[in-house]
């Protein structure tokens, strides 16, 4: 019992080192994103600190399982080059047994992954959608980008030569508005801003130009000072759209009712597609915290496989390892969804990898 204890403690540190270290990085990933799409754009610092919070859970969602594969590698590489394994060896000590605590906690691990994944991580995704959402309507120029064109609105298609988001003023604007006969309107310069259940933006120093009904093979053109445009908000559109939940944003339960529902109505290329990608996402939130009790094993295989190796290349050859199953999981997600591949192997085939990987290692040096 006292043996087990010591390797639990060993792996205390690397694990809470491994899961400090790769959170802050993808911490830091996700605030260079904000800071670039959204800081210096009028948005609040609360605002912008609350979208950093509910981005977390997906951070942690990969980030648990790294930190699992990094405390196994440096926990079992630091007795391994210590020449600890081989002195418990000659002792009697059976050093597959020294994995049987890790093992334990992993479960633990995985299954409270589950329930993160499954529970927190949903709504997190939905709060995060919807507070998207709030700053579209409180900031309609946000939707806006230079030199792209904008096709939200019905009846108009909108594209600017250059946006100050501070401000809502935009300059360089082309429209096209589909009416008949359709018109475009150029303008250098005007401003965006929301009222009650409308978005108005006002241009100025521009000119309308449209054909003439009577005349198609002539236009005419109206020079303006000043020209107001209403854009109707379908308040209707956005209860649907704050109500409504992505593949992310549904628990396991919510999954497999849409699946059932799905294959109880006839069966489409339509609705085989969208089955496959709740599929996906069904067998996602079982197979990354799965990927716990994996890197226990991998850790413990490669850890005996280089000896010789410090804490830095632990590290190292931990991140390898987790470039390759995130690889593979993306990879997988895109196949699935695609229906190239089985859903569920889709998922899980790098848990399926590493764990004969790990099993031919323990073999190797067995």
């Amino acid at each position: 019992m006292i043996l087990h204890k010591y390797i639990v403690r060993e792996h205390i540190s690397p694990f809470l080192l491994g899961f400090t270290t790769l959170t802050f990085i993808l911490v830091m990933n996700r605030i260079f994103i904000l800071v670039w799409d959204i800081v210096g754009k009028g948005i609040k610092v609360t605002t912008v600190l609350n979208l950093l919070f509910l981005s977390l859970p997906f951070i942690i969602a990969l980030t648990v399982p790294m930190a699992v594969l990094v405390a196994s590698l440096m926990a079992f590489g630091r007795l391994s080059q210590d020449n600890e394994l081989v002195a418990m060896s000659s002792c009697g000590v059976n050093s597959f047994s020294l994995t049987i605590f890790p093992f334990i906690l992993s479960i633990f691990v995985t299954v409270f992954m589950i329930w993160f994944n499954n529970s927190v991580l949903p709504e997190s995704n939905h709060k995060l959608k919807n507070l998207v959402i709030d700053i579209a309507q409180r900031k309609p120029i946000f939707r806006l980008k230079a030199l792209v064109t904008i096709k939200d609105f019905d009846e108009y298609d909108i594209q600017v030569g250059r946006v100050d988001y501070k401000n809502s003023m935009v300059k360089g604007i082309k429209i096209f508005e589909k009416t008949d006969p359709p018109r475009e309107i150029f303008a250098r310069q005007g401003r965006f801003f929301q009222r009650e259940n409308s978005i108005i933006m006002e241009l100025f120093d521009g000119e309308l130009h449209e054909l003439d009904r009577e005349q198609p093979t002539k236009y005419k053109k109206l020079k303006f000072e000043k020209h107001t445009i209403l854009f109707p908000i379908d308040t209707a559109s956005v209860r649907r759209n704050r109500t409504y939940r992505g593949d992310r944003e549904l628990s396991c339960a919510l999954l497999r009712n849409k699946i059932n529902d799905l294959r109880l109505k006839k069966e489409s290329k339509h609705s085989k597609a969208r089955i496959n990608r709740l599929l996906v996402e069904y067998h996602k939130k079982f197979s990354i915290p799965f990927a716990c009790i994996v890197f226990v094993f991998m850790g413990f295989s490669v850890a005996r496989r280089f000896r010789k190796s410090s804490g830095a290349v632990g590290f190292a050859i931990s991140l390898f390892f987790f470039i390759f199953y995130y690889a593979c999981l993306l990879g997988g997600e895109e196949l699935g969804d695609r229906g190239i591949i089985v859903p569920w192997l889709a998922m899980w085939f790098p848990n399926i990898v590493l764990g004969i990987m790990s099993v031919y290692l323990c073999w190797r040096e067995r």
